[in-house]
């Protein structure tokens, strides 16, 4: 199935990812995407999809580089470890590896900004929660592209957006079954961040699609945050299934998605680095 996957979203990539310039880095599972005009001041880590069992830097290419394109933003993509031979935490240990590796690079938190889409936008959230508890300094940005927040998938909109989304339930169960230990050896907090308290929280765009399963999941942690005070922004994608920005030459609703993402980090550095 993982190659059928990867086989599917490269049908849908565009000369896109002719117009960026792709360099792995020797001896780790990073992958710079770079601008035809080169490195960029400011960059952002992306943690790719696939439900932990598949995915990679190379078969998020498409949106990876139309991420890069539309905001002038140089991307580390990482290919973090997979069930099932490695479950939790296994890829958010790769995941702050991934952030502390840019940070030895020289790269200020403030210059950096975190990005994923479903397993990778759950990542994303994790990741915060390790910064916090392990006293890293939080990166300026974060967007998470419908990522599961709730592992008991209790949410309303499992049920209601189950007839329109391309993830099911029994996808979602199946992946938590091969993802989380059955010991319970791991800690709980990391893996349900979003029932934690912040101190600071990055400028975070939630995005997620109205026929997705995981609405409810997008919308609770954003309400979370904006209630505790944090500088969140929730955008909700009328008619878009879940991962659609991965299908955006052919799906108008993905487009709009991608688009609007990258403005959000062009825009969020712009203002970042603003006078006061």
């Amino acid at each position: 199935m993982s190659q059928a996957f990867s086989a599917l979203y490269r049908s849908f990539q565009t000369d896109v990812v002719t117009r960026v310039c792709c360099s792995p880095v020797d001896g780790t599972i990073y992958t710079w995407i770079d601008p035809p005009s080169g490195r960029s001041e400011h960059v952002s880590l992306f943690f790719h999809g696939g439900g932990y069992t598949m995915g990679s830097t190379d078969d998020h290419l498409q949106l990876i580089a139309s991420l890069v394109e539309g905001s002038g933003i140089s991307v580390l993509g990482v290919d973090y470890r997979l069930c099932p031979d490695d479950c939790f935490p296994a890829p958010l240990d790769d995941a702050e590896e991934a952030y502390r590796w840019l940070l030895a690079q020289g790269y200020r938190s403030e210059v950096i900004a975190v990005a994923g889409i479903s397993a990778g936008a759950t990542l994303v959230t994790q990741l915060l929660h390790r910064c916090q508890s392990k006293g890293l300094s939080m990166p300026s940005l974060a967007l998470v592209m419908a990522g599961v927040m709730d592992f008991s998938y209790g949410r309303e909109s499992v049920a209601f957006n189950a007839s329109d989304d391309l993830v099911s339930l029994q996808r979602l169960e199946a992946v938590s079954s091969h993802y989380l230990p059955g010991d319970g050896s791991y800690d709980s907090r990391d893996l349900f961040c979003m029932q934690q308290d912040y101190v600071s929280y990055p400028r975070t765009l939630f995005q997620v699609g109205d026929r997705e399963v995981l609405l409810s999941d997008a919308i609770a942690c954003f309400s979370t945050l904006k209630t505790a005070g944090h500088d969140v922004a929730l955008h909700v994608v009328p008619g878009m299934i879940h991962c659609g920005q991965l299908f955006a030459r052919d799906f108008l609703p993905g487009q709009r998605a991608t688009a609007d993402a990258a403005l959000f980090l062009r825009e969020g550095f712009a203002a970042l680095n603003a006078p006061q």
